[in-house]
């Protein structure tokens, strides 16, 4: 299935290099030789830029500490989260302890997490490379604003960006990925024509839609170490 939705993403993406097309890397850093002589790069942010799952354990490790009754909660939470079951309430139900208050409370706690996450070995490096060259940077990232904010603070991404856009806080849920409403506006804000900017992301379903008609350059992080990846 992923590699279906890849060749149809191929034929839709344009300006994606000599080619085109849609090119993929394996690791994010080798993106750098790809985009460097764009004006503009665009990146994504969960499990392009950090592994989402890091956000994961460290929310369940902060729901952990507010469980003290539950021996190796943290353990248990993501066991659950990789057996695909809703993790929270999986542990709650049995510990013998679910109540709808402990639940809402631990889902606060995990919501509005200040996340201990990290960049990819080598991304702030590459990002720094980046602007010394001449980019302008952008970062497009769909979620919860006051999740994806905290991730932004926990990065320091605003030290590194020149425009910084959260769908969500464009007026809801419909203006995430694939909707083209972020990518016009991230143009505007760069003040940098369509075929002199390139978009990286990791998700085949949704990053490269936009990118594709808008007509810019798209480059694939097929991340394996990614939280949904062969999910698609």
């Amino acid at each position: 299935m992923e590699k279906e939705i890849k060749d149809k993403m191929d034929d839709r993406i344009t300006g994606a290099g000599e080619s085109g097309r849609m090119i993929t890397i394996s690791k994010i850093t080798d993106a750098y030789e790809l985009v460097r002589k764009y004006k503009g790069v665009i990146f994504d942010l969960d499990d392009t830029l950090y592994g989402e799952k890091a956000y994961v354990r460290s929310g369940y490790r902060k729901i952990a500490a507010a469980l003290p009754q539950v021996s190796d909660a943290d353990g248990k939470l993501w066991r659950a989260f990789e057996n695909k079951e809703s993790a929270i309430d999986s542990v709650l139900h049995s510990e013998g302890i679910y109540t709808d208050e402990l639940k809402d409370k631990c889902l606060g706690i995990y919501r509005n997490q200040e996340p201990d996450i990290d960049f990819y070995p080598g991304v702030a490096d590459m990002l720094l490379k980046l602007k010394a060259g001449g980019c302008r940077l952008g970062l497009i990232t769909d979620g919860r604003p006051i999740a994806q904010r905290a991730k932004i603070k926990a990065l320091g991404l605003e030290e590194y960006f020149d425009e910084i856009i959260v769908t969500d806080e464009l007026g809801g849920i419909e203006y995430r990925k694939p909707c083209s409403k972020a990518f016009i506006l991230m143009k505007e804000r760069l003040a940098i024509d369509y075929p002199d900017l390139v978009y990286i992301g990791d998700n085949l379903s949704k990053d490269f839609v936009a990118p594709g008609e808008l007509g810019m350059g798209a480059v694939h992080f097929a991340n394996m170490d990614g939280l949904y990846y062969g999910m698609r």
